[in-house]
């Protein structure tokens, strides 16, 4: 599984910022390394309201963690992020375990999720098993288990991507009813701590 280097940061000037990352930033972090890249501002959020959240994933720690220093190395990008006042609040390394369905959408969703920590086979079981009602309101799901996340309360996030959040609450709460849902739950000793609803910017 590949992992995801997530920044959580504001952004002074977001359109710029979409625009650089979508164009020759995107590009130019894609030659560090890195196989995908995406940006979301969070909306609905409580006090993460108007943060952005920036992915860029990798095949394996070390590219990570060399991608991130050539980013910084990089006088083109560094002025951008100066010009567009990007502020990094948090950096999170995460593992993905699972996926399905297609990461496009005009929305997104984080849940974020503490308990133990679960093995690939199950949290990919729990992943596809969750799909069979979340794909009624989404395009596609990640499941992400935190490597380094500093002092934390979660161990791991879902992300889900749609293009609508009525469709995507609506089957979340569906999946949450089921009873072999609520049944993993319990056995594996995890539980929901919050939610944050956003837009896509990359």
């Amino acid at each position: 599984m590949s992992y995801l280097y997530s920044v959580l940061g504001s952004i002074g000037n977001v359109q710029e910022f979409a625009a650089a990352g979508s164009g020759w930033a995107g590009d130019r972090i894609k030659e560090f390394g890195a196989t995908s890249i995406n940006a979301n501002q969070i909306i609905m959020g409580g006090e993460l309201a108007g943060m952005c959240i920036v992915g860029f994933e990798f095949e394996t720690i070390d590219a990570a963690m060399a991608g991130q220093a050539a980013l910084y190395q990089d006088s083109e990008i560094v002025q951008m992020m100066r010009d567009t006042q990007v502020s990094v609040s948090r950096r999170i390394l995460f593992r993905i375990q699972g996926e399905v369905g297609e990461r496009e959408g005009k929305y997104g969703s984080v849940i974020y999720i503490a308990g133990r920590p679960l093995d690939d086979a199950t949290a990919a079981s729990n992943l596809e098993h969750s799909w069979k009602t979340i794909s009624e309101g989404a395009n596609g799901m990640i499941g992400l288990q935190a490597v380094a996340a500093g002092p934390s309360p979660f161990q791991g996030t879902v992300v889900t991507a749609t293009d609508s959040l009525d469709d995507l609450v609506a089957a979340s709460a569906k999946n949450f009813a089921d009873p072999e849902m609520a049944k993993r739950i319990g056995e594996q000793g995890w539980s929901v701590i919050g939610r944050v609803l956003m837009n896509r910017l990359v």
